[in-house]
């Protein structure tokens, strides 16, 4: 299945994460595929067409980020099961480590999956917990959060206490504490995530359960101290820069191995050398039968012959280049621009394919056009339509070799699509201007309007033969963004 989620990412970019999920089976098909094809729906006030927006523009635009899905497990099972593969695969580890006390590789892989799958435990639990509709149940949610939170931090932290010198070196410690500040900051920040959710949303709860919150945070950042880690504070100068930065840095290094090793190329090269050889060969073939026909008008070594061939070579360097633009037009809409091949640990997984290209209205499909709800009045207008991008990614994963990458079960991978709208703002008017005014105690009051457009973007997801879509409506002005509803 294809998960798809969109969400402002800054003031000028949209983010969209899209979850390409395998079945999880006893005998994993040889591939899965997936295509997702998304139609961006742009004012024709804006000037962006194929003129003046190519392809390399659009993926200048966009930047996409693939990683492996993050194996799933609850935070309570997390918690509790020391049984399971994280929690077992961590201590197994760390026992090992007297043996071969230089080689770290298997116990930082084993530490950052850890941090990396809690992290997502906490995300969903936290999710879960604010978002119970029963108060009673949402109450118990909440303290099974902060209990089953301290529980899994604290059996992390259990290993770091039984390092020693004897069967720890420099770089142990170091990723352990790593991890520990890791793991820390998470606590915090989606603890905090609960604690504001519950006193926004359910203030006549909060007094209940505010001392539990308190205690849990008080005594995480208590532990912080002592260990010397960055904390965020009220009072920080540079805007907590410091902490923010190192915040990011122990991201990146936690989740670097579900990154996986991404090779991009273009996808055309050899379609395109091909039909441009076509050209020049059918270009060569025109000059050579004028060339013939002239010399047995004319004859050779004549005044005409010579001005005659000069105009064959000319028309032959045009009608060249002339047909390898007719080609491309006619290729681009069926091969895509760039495949991108996935390996995990030097096993190839998979593949992506991605295209953009301008196309004409007619050749959408109805079921987008109706998602679009298309306003008549657009072609009423001067005759004037939309402009209508059509990106095309289609996916190929081999759940064999994925099972096979990892223990940990790993059920595809998420592509981050992050897409930059600052080429759409240029031509945009000012964001505000005088509408009209009234008059409020005897004194003149202007009226400002607002000057908003809309980009829609309609996504199609299919997948074993099943179709799904998705419509976004994002409203934008000159300074950025507003906002996106997905729908």
């Amino acid at each position: 299945m294809i998960d798809l989620s969109a969400k402002i990412h800054d003031k000028f970019t949209l983010e969209f994460k899209v979850g390409f999920n395998t079945k999880q089976e006893t005998k994993p098909l040889k591939y899965s595929d997936f295509v997702m094809n998304t139609w961006i729906f742009v004012p024709n006030s804006l000037d962006i067409n194929a003129a003046k927006y190519s392809k390399e523009d659009f993926y200048r635009d966009l930047k996409s980020g693939v990683r492996l899905i993050t194996p799933s497990y609850g935070l309570h099972e997390l918690a509790n099961d020391e049984a399971l593969l994280p929690s077992q695969a961590l201590i197994t580890n760390f026992n090992t480590l007297h043996i071969a006390p230089d080689d770290t590789q298997d116990l930082t892989h084993t530490i950052k999956m850890y941090c990396a799958i809690a992290k997502s435990a906490f995300r969903d639990a936290c999710f879960s917990a604010s978002q119970e509709a029963d108060a009673t149940k949402r109450a118990a949610s909440c303290r099974q959060f902060l209990d089953d939170s301290c529980k899994t931090v604290h059996r992390f932290r259990s290993l770091i206490n039984q390092l020693n010198d004897e069967n720890a070196i420099d770089r142990t410690r170091q990723v352990f504490a790593y991890g520990d500040e890791f793991l820390s900051n998470v606590l915090e920040k989606y603890t905090y995530r609960l604690r504001d959710a519950i006193r926004l949303h359910h203030p006549e709860e909060y007094p209940k359960i505010e001392a539990l919150f308190k205690a849990v945070l008080h005594e995480e950042r208590a532990y912080r101290d002592q260990q010397g880690y960055l904390s965020v504070k009220t009072d920080d100068a540079k805007g907590n820069e410091d902490f923010v930065f190192r915040a990011s840095l122990l991201k990146k290094f936690t989740e670097s191995d579900l990154y996986l090793n991404a090779t991009k190329r273009k996808n055309t090269f050899l379609v395109e050398q091909i039909l441009y050889s076509l050209a020049a060969g059918a270009a060569m073939v025109v000059a050579t039968l004028s060339s013939f026909f002239f010399q047995q008008r004319y004859g050779n070594f004549t005044l005409p012959f010579l001005i005659a061939l000069v105009i064959s070579y000319m028309f032959k360097d045009r009608l060249k280049d002339w047909l390898r633009l007719f080609f491309a037009k006619r290729v681009s809409s069926k091969v895509f621009d760039t495949r991108t091949d996935f390996r995990v640990k030097n096993k190839y997984i998979g593949w992506s394919k991605d295209s953009v290209d301008f196309i004409d209205s007619d050749k959408i499909i109805p079921e987008v056009m109706e998602l679009r709800s298309r306003n008549p009045l657009f072609a009423e207008v001067s005759g004037k339509d939309e402009k209508v991008l059509l990106f095309r990614k289609k996916v190929q994963l081999w759940p064999s070799e994925l099972a096979k990458a990892s223990p940990y079960p790993l059920r595809g991978i998420n592509d981050i699509l992050r897409y930059n709208i600052t080429e759409f703002t240029r031509k945009m008017d000012n964001p505000s201007f005088p509408l009209s005014g009234t008059w409020e105690d005897n004194g003149y009051k202007p009226i400002e309007g607002k000057k908003v457009y809309h980009l829609t973007f309609v996504i199609q997801c299919v997948y074993e033969g099943k179709t799904e879509y998705k419509r976004i409506v994002v409203r934008c002005d000159r300074n950025g963004i507003i906002d996106a509803k997905v729908s």
